[in-house]
């Protein structure tokens, strides 16, 4: 298949495929409404796209930004306790930011929306560490703003050993720890910025007690049905 073989040639995800496939074919069907086009081609059943779910743990959150430039370090701190995305973090402006009350806006974010984040200590204490000023970028480079992380952020995962690690992961990483730290996923949500449940429904396994509590109400039924006799073995 054609697709198939763009994402092995290329290097592309099957996420950009699908998006790529779904605006050809919007494209296709505008043009044969309007009678440009003889008939829409058949296009190929793509199987569904799986949410990547990698997180770091501590251990690997300390190597990373052992290893990581100066001015990324704290970056990646940052990351780990807001739940940024890379955009997000990267126009974030001291005018944004609320050391009073220890909050952050990000602003105009990917759904459109602003969204407030309370600061915790450690992310506070990130910030006091970059000097606050009353406005321009939060983290910079050389005295300007941060343009990209990809080439920095590369060096210290491939010397971390991290070589799965995305930067994204590390807003994966935030809503874990919330959701193991006994988080409800609706405030997760909330908190990621996400419209809905279903795409941080990918952290309900971590919750604390996830099965046990499952397997007390299986209990509970089970007492009430009475208890399994043992099986008789039978002479012969």
């Amino acid at each position: 298949m054609a697709c198939e073989g763009r994402r092995d040639e290329d290097g592309v995800s099957l996420q950009t495929v699908q998006k790529d496939v779904s605006t050809l074919r919007a494209l296709l069907n505008k043009a044969h409404r309007e009678e440009l086009l003889d008939r829409v081609p058949l296009f190929p059943i793509l199987k569904k796209f799986k949410p990547r779910t990698r997180w770091i743990t501590q251990e690997e959150e300390e190597l990373l930004v052992a290893n990581a430039a100066p001015h990324l370090g704290p970056l990646i701190r940052f990351a780990v306790d807001t739940g940024g995305r890379r955009g997000e973090l990267l126009g974030l402006q001291w005018q944004n930011v609320d050391m009073k009350n220890r909050r952050i806006v990000f602003v105009q974010t990917k759904n459109g929306d602003d969204r407030h984040i309370n600061l915790c200590e450690r992310a506070y204490q990130t910030l006091l560490s970059l000097d606050p000023k009353d406005f321009g970028p939060v983290f910079t480079y050389k005295g300007k703003g941060m343009k990209s992380v990809k080439t920095s952020f590369d060096k210290a995962r491939l010397k971390s050993g991290l070589d799965d690690v995305r930067f994204h992961d590390l807003r994966h990483t935030f809503a874990s720890r919330l959701v193991q730290g006994g988080v409800p996923l609706y405030d997760v949500m909330h908190m990621t910025g996400h419209k809905s449940l279903e795409m941080v429904q990918r952290y309900a396994h971590l919750a604390p007690e996830f099965q046990s509590k499952s397997i007390k109400v299986l209990d509970q039924f089970s007492h009430n049905m009475g208890t399994v006799d043992k099986p008789r073995l039978r002479v012969v």
